[in-house]
């Protein structure tokens, strides 16, 4: 197998040297705009595409190379196959084992599906958090040190690499200036409706992006609402975190996420502690007799 994981830009040619110097390997790639990869691969190969599977897989991290590195990238992740309708079975059985043994589950879409669905839920996200955070550039420097981790959390990914965006958006900007276009109209409605004291609109709009939050898929597929939130204070100090962990080992929690806000000025810090709801009786008071304060 030959497994393809260059820049945007490169994938193809690299794909179309490797069906010539490796005749009977099959060829995938990891790059996250399909479309135009498979438009220059028809420029590029007349045969072997019965050997080329396009592959994405969901998952990945704001920070590049291999410091960003991480052995449980694609457990439980979705990896994508994408391929045209000259790929073999035979071919694509073969880039599934190799997923599943990642941990990942692979997941067959179109190549056009694939397109329009990352533009969405990956490639607008990263348009919408790079503008917001370039509005920090002209904010007054006594707004930016109020800034907690709700704007930390929406911005997070417009640490991403630029170059490589760059590359990522322009392969795939039919589909993504469709998208940001939409939500940019929206953004207008919710300003009108600001504008306007209309606060039956803007309830509408809060809760409607309560039910689209709600649709994404939670660990192994579950819902999200099959979580629950445990705040506590947490002292800044070497050693408290270690110690919370254990209380949750040894009170037989899992702790499915952990999230740490801290306090502007003060020695402590808000831990959220993502669980199932039926471990919250059972954490809580176990962190309390530990002498942890439980917010919530």
């Amino acid at each position: 197998m030959v497994f393809v994981a260059t820049p945007p830009a490169n994938v193809a040619k690299v794909i179309a040297a490797a069906i010539v110097e490796h005749p009977s390997a099959v060829i995938t790639d990891v790059a996250s705009v399909k479309g135009s990869i498979f438009r220059e691969l028809e420029q590029l190969v007349s045969s072997g595409w019965d050997r080329i599977v396009g592959g994405h897989p969901m998952a990945g991290r704001e920070v590049s190379g291999a410091i960003g590195a991480q052995g449980n990238l694609f457990l439980d992740r979705p990896w994508v196959i994408a391929s045209s309708a000259s790929t073999s079975a035979e071919s694509i059985a073969v880039v599934e084992e190799l997923v599943k043994s990642l941990g990942a589950f692979p997941v067959v879409r179109s190549i056009e599906e694939h397109d329009r669905a990352v533009a969405l839920i990956s490639h607008t996200p990263q348009v919408v958090a790079s503008v917001l955070a370039g509005e920090l550039m002209d904010a007054e420097g006594s707004y930016i040190e109020l800034a907690g981790q709700g704007i930390r959390d929406t911005i997070r990914i417009a640490g991403s690499d630029s170059d490589l965006w760059t590359e990522i958006l322009s392969d795939n900007s039919e589909y993504i200036a469709e998208q940001v276009t939409q939500v940019a109209n929206h953004l207008l409605e919710f300003a009108s409706a600001l504008e306007d004291g209309n606060r039956n609109s803007v309830t509408a709009k809060l809760v409607k992006g309560n039910q689209g939050r709600d649709r994404l898929p939670g660990k192994h597929g579950s819902s999200q609402q099959s979580t629950a939130i445990l705040a506590v204070r947490l002292d800044d100090k070497p050693g408290e975190l270690a110690r919370l962990f254990t209380v949750a080992a040894q009170a037989n929690v899992n702790l499915e996420d952990v999230r740490i806000d801290h306090s502007l000025g003060h020695p402590t810090g808000l831990v959220e502690l993502t669980l199932a709801p039926n471990s919250v009786s059972i954490l809580k008071p176990a962190l309390e007799l530990e002498g942890f304060v439980v917010i919530s």
